[in-house]
């Protein structure tokens, strides 16, 4: 009975009583939401990854291939002499150098590497959710939404690669109701309906769109209340974006969806820290 009291009121968003000690989710779990925004990151999707943090990424990775090209070349250029031959390699080194600049990570084999990355987290965190008494079809539809999506990187179509993505976050909130936190799971359907809102804008869609900004609001309506008034601007600023995201989804906007998405997101981000650096400060105070 119990068990089930904890997890009805993490999905209505109820915060947990303050005399119930708040639980450590596994570190995995919270490694597959990371890598979850790194995907959508590296395919140019709405993610929650800060702008700052993709443009490091992408700095690193192509950094990295600079870095190995140059090495490359300088080996190449210090087991020859003689002036003709440094000429001839000088050439060569210029030509190499160039290629190697241009080149880009490809987003389609990062969000492979990744999605492999994927079934290593989940096949660690598995036995720790059961543990917990994770219901089997839980276990199985978090399964099965992480297998179509490794199968829909074959078509390199982003958008289905995304949608398939998205399906798979849309599990995560069912897996942190296993655990008594002090906030709610109800904040990752948030982004989940927000984030359906964009892809299916972008791919013109507007049924779904308004379907999904619908739940969005809803989900935000119950975890507000739950709030009870703390985080006041960051919810405000939260409230706000989604009603302008909902306005130009009426409008069938899909440019400004974009932008409205996105900062909806980053508002949602936002929050979340918030609550998070002030469940901290409360831990440290007693």
């Amino acid at each position: 009975m119990f068990p089930g009291c904890s997890m009805l009121n993490k999905i209505t968003g109820k915060q947990p009583e303050e005399s119930v000690k708040s639980e450590t989710v596994p570190k995995q779990l919270e490694d597959i939401e990371s890598s979850i925004e790194k995907i959508f990151s590296v395919l140019k999707g709405p993610s929650l990854m800060a702008e700052e943090t993709k443009d490091q990424n992408e700095q690193t990775q192509a950094g990295g291939q600079n870095q190995a090209g140059s090495q490359s070349q300088t080996n190449g250029k210090s087991q020859t002499e003689g002036g003709s031959q440094q000429k001839e390699q000088s050439g060569q080194d210029t030509s190499g150098q160039a290629k190697t600049t241009n080149q880009t990570p490809d987003p389609l084999q990062q969000a492979a590497l990744e999605i492999s990355q994927l079934h290593n987290l989940w096949n660690e965190v598995m036995p720790k959710i059961n543990q917990k008494g994770a219901a089997k079809k839980l276990i199985e539809n978090f399964s099965d939404a992480l297998n179509t999506l490794t199968e829909s990187v074959i078509t390199k179509d982003k958008m289905k690669i995304m949608m398939a993505l998205n399906a798979l976050y849309e599990k995560i909130p069912d897996i942190y109701a296993l655990y008594q936190t002090n906030t709610s799971p109800q904040i990752k359907n948030i982004i989940y309906f927000s984030r359906s809102s964009i892809l299916f804008a972008e791919s013109k869609d507007w049924e779904k769109a308004s379907a999904a900004i619908k739940e969005l609001k809803s989900s935000w309506a119950m975890f507000n209340n739950a709030l009870e008034g703390k985080q006041q601007d960051d919810s405000s600023k939260l409230d706000l974006s989604i009603l302008e995201l909902e306005k130009v989804v009426q409008e069938k906007n899909t440019q400004l969806v974009q932008i409205k998405g996105k900062i909806t997101l980053a508002n949602i981000a936002a929050l979340e820290k918030s609550l998070q650096a002030a469940e901290q400060s409360k831990k440290q105070k007693k």
